[in-house]
């Protein structure tokens, strides 16, 4: 890969960010909050209420939203590894390397190297304690397991691969990795989700009665297909055939509503110990809903998923962040977000130092408390080689390529013909600017 001239918001607005959230943070009993993020896999807006959908039901999630903020235009890559890695290192894919999604063998050697930024880094640094459980997804772990490299102290995660190269499964009987050992017999006809919570709420409960802010990652694999039926689903009768199956489809609003579950039971347990006034609790997903899914929207509209395009379909995710008594219940934002801009939100909302290289990512640490902040004009999203940037209304691809944003229920890839020239040429300018800014 050539190098790429990488720019650094967040290092020039740390200074500016940090002194406007010093009189909030004063006031705090606590300067360090802890954090609990919970990252969806393949779920687009369309499918939760709080943004509109009516295919679904998501009540600890649109309660998130009723308590928290909603973020109306935040934007992924539209498959996993890639945003996975945009959100751990604060930098585009071109730059951290990772640009396309890991799912065979032939991809052992294909990983996010730890030499890149990382944020869980970053809170170390801050005294946090650190887990990830979940999906892991930026190296298969049989061959690089760089997790601990990357800042956290703890994990369980599903290796996809088990040592003779066999992939393996993440719900019923999953293969997970536990801090370097695979678990085995004691988890067999477990379901995976229910072990990873498990892991989760015991090192939310350890850090909480030793006082220790901590930074929970729960990076869950649901509702990722093979969709087969949840502890919850009333026919248990089905199981995928083999680790390579979809599934049926027919189980992603159990899983759906399982994730929801969940959620609801890591509120519940902040509750419980009393933290939850000191605890930041961030939801969002990491790419579009998988193209063999159809949810409605409003009055009905049918919205198909889009993962794996470069649309709205595919790219549009939610971000609902949560901070009782200190983020505005029921607000909404609607500055332009992509994922690079977790990193330093993070950081700066934990007071923890941003890193001494280069990251792509801006704050949005004061829009969380109704200050303006420095909004985005336009976010970066990358498929492999394919790349484009989108304003509020068009998107300009590296192929030189402009098309007007369409609403998620309107076909993504008709032709808009009715631009006109004049607002064509601003569109391409402003645009181009931003690809000139990055550095290619």
């Amino acid at each position: 890969m050539k190098p790429q001239k990488i720019f650094s918001w967040a290092i020039a607005l740390g200074i500016a960010t940090t002194l406007s959230l010093t009189a909030f943070a004063a006031g705090n009993s606590s300067s360090q909050p802890n954090i609990v993020i919970i990252l969806a896999d393949d779920l687009g807006v369309e499918c939760l209420s709080a943004y509109g959908g009516t295919s679904l039901k998501t009540p600890n999630i649109d309660r998130l939203a009723a308590q928290g903020m909603r973020f109306d235009r935040c934007f992924s890559n539209p498959f996993c590894s890639p945003s996975r890695a945009s959100l751990l290192t604060g930098r585009y894919p071109f730059a951290h390397g990772l640009t396309t999604v890991l799912h065979s063998r032939t991809q052992e050697n294909i990983y996010l190297h730890p030499d890149q930024p990382s944020f869980a880094r970053q809170f170390q640094q801050a005294g946090y304690a650190t887990s990830l459980v979940g999906k892991w997804h930026v190296s298969l772990l049989h061959k690089h397991n760089t997790i601990r490299e990357f800042g956290f102290d703890h994990y369980q995660t599903w290796q996809i691969f088990d040592a003779t190269g066999q992939k393996r499964r993440r719900y019923w009987t999953p293969h997970f990795n536990q801090n370097g050992t695979v678990l085995a017999e004691q988890i067999k006809e477990r379901y995976g989700p229910d072990l990873n919570l498990e892991f989760l709420l015991d090192f939310i409960q350890s850090n909480a009665a030793k006082k220790k802010p901590f930074l929970a990652y729960l990076t869950t694999c649901l509702p990722h297909f093979p969709w087969e039926p949840t502890p919850d689903s009333k026919d248990q009768n089905y199981r995928t055939p083999h680790s390579e199956h979809k599934g049926d489809p027919k189980y992603f609003p159990d899983m759906v509503s399982y994730l929801d579950k969940h959620i609801g039971r890591i509120l519940q347990s902040l509750e419980d110990l009393r933290i939850a006034d000191n605890t930041i609790v961030i939801f969002l997903a990491d790419n579009g809903t998988d193209k063999d899914l159809v949810n409605t929207w409003g009055d009905g509209k049918k919205i198909s998923g889009g993962k794996g395009t470069m649309t709205d379909r595919g790219t549009h995710v939610p971000l609902i962040v949560r901070w009782p008594g200190r983020i505005k219940a029921a607000s909404i934002c609607n500055d332009l977000i992509d994922f690079s801009d977790l990193f330093p939100s993070l950081c700066e909302l934990a007071s923890a130092p941003l890193p001494q290289v280069e990251i792509h990512g801006r704050s949005f640490a004061p829009q969380l408390f109704g200050q303006p902040g420095q909004p985005r004009e336009w976010v970066h999203i990358q498929n492999l080689d394919d790349r484009q940037v989108r304003n509020g209304e068009f998107m300009l691809n590296n192929k030189n390529q402009l098309r007007r944003v369409v609403k998620l229920w309107e076909d993504p890839a008709k032709p808009d013909e009715n631009i006109a020239p004049e607002q064509e040429a601003a569109a391409r300018k402003s645009l181009q600017a931003a690809f000139d800014r990055l550095g290619n």
